[in-house]
């Protein structure tokens, strides 16, 4: 009977996940095709970053599906949906059509995502709870590209905020590590030839500058400019600033609550239950390890191996 549940599970699992990581590889698919077709870095790092978090998804959901003891789904299906969404990309281009074909995949996701999630329980709800805040957050940044691309308002009263608090410009373009434009007390940093072009915007250049240690902070204004914004540059396009700004910045500008990482200082005192270490019985020697040994030609071998004067020979 237990046997007979555990499979109805299993079964149950792969069969609510399948959809859901068949679009997200496609999804993955029509991204890398977007990224080879688009010519301006800025939107090349926004695709990348929504690249690396669908990945994340699948990977989460196919080590559900594993956990249960299935297989993930790898076959035809799959790859006709890869070769479909390829195609249907590769045939726009312009960036304007790209981000809109994106969006509608997206909010299809976005409806699979909400009616699984009624139908699952304990870490598979954790799961897709996670890639469903995933996916929202990548509707909410292409729906305020395209407002701000097409002066939609339509597109535009969508968002849980006022356009102004998502692009400060006059055009749109996507700062490296939030992917908006936002604005701030600070400048906007751009870089390029002889480096590679490099754009982060004011208000997360007054947020990296806050990320930096305060045995750095208060020496910042001493440094030469071009030093302070290299530095500026190289910490904000890093993975944990970016990570920042996707918990402290995207996640409420995509209506969803602040998610804050956990301080290194808090994690490094975390420590997983742990089941008690066994120990001799007051009968037992302490340093003695007792070995069955077996009969035969066998007997020989092992006491050859376990053979302190073996060890002390070969020293």
């Amino acid at each position: 009977m237990t046997k007979g549940l555990g499979e109805a599970r299993r079964a149950s699992i792969e069969r609510q996940l399948e959809p859901l990581i068949a679009r997200e590889i496609s999804g993955i698919a029509a991204i890398d095709t977007a990224i080879a077709h688009e010519s301006a870095p800025d939107y090349v790092a926004m695709f990348q970053d929504a690249r690396n978090g669908k990945q994340a998804s699948v990977e989460q959901m196919i080590a559900l599906v594993r956990m249960q003891g299935g297989t993930p789904n790898e076959g035809g299906g799959i790859r006709k949906a890869l070769a479909r969404t390829q195609a249907a990309v590769a045939s726009r281009l312009s960036t304007t059509t790209t981000l809109q074909a994106m969006r509608i995949a997206e909010t299809e996701l976005i409806t699979l995502y909400s009616e699984v999630l009624g139908q699952v329980d304990g870490m598979a709800l954790q799961a897709l709870r996670k890639a469903l805040g995933r996916a929202l957050v990548h509707t909410h940044l292409l729906t305020a590209h395209l407002a701000k691309r097409l002066g939609s308002h339509a597109d535009a009263a969508m968002l849980p905020a006022p356009l102004r608090e998502y692009f400060a410009g006059a055009e749109a373009c996507a700062c490296m590590r939030c992917h908006l434009d936002r604005p701030g007390m600070s400048r906007a940093l751009e870089r390029t030839d002889p480096h590679p072009y490099t754009y982060l915007c004011a208000a997360c250049h007054d947020e990296v500058l806050a990320e930096f240690p305060p045995d750095l902070a208060i020496q910042m204004d001493r440094w030469p400019r071009e030093v302070r914004e290299a530095s500026v540059l190289q910490r904000g396009t890093g993975r944990v600033s970016r990570l920042n700004a996707l918990g402290r910045v995207l996640h409420p500008l995509a209506g969803l609550e602040p998610e804050l990482p956990t301080p290194a200082a808090e994690r490094a005192v975390i420590v997983p239950p742990m089941t008690p270490t066994p120990t001799p019985t007051p009968t037992e020697r302490r340093g003695v390890v007792t070995i069955e040994t077996p009969d035969g030609p066998e007997a020989g071998y092992v006491d050859r191996l376990f053979s302190a004067n073996q060890v002390w020979d070969n020293w």
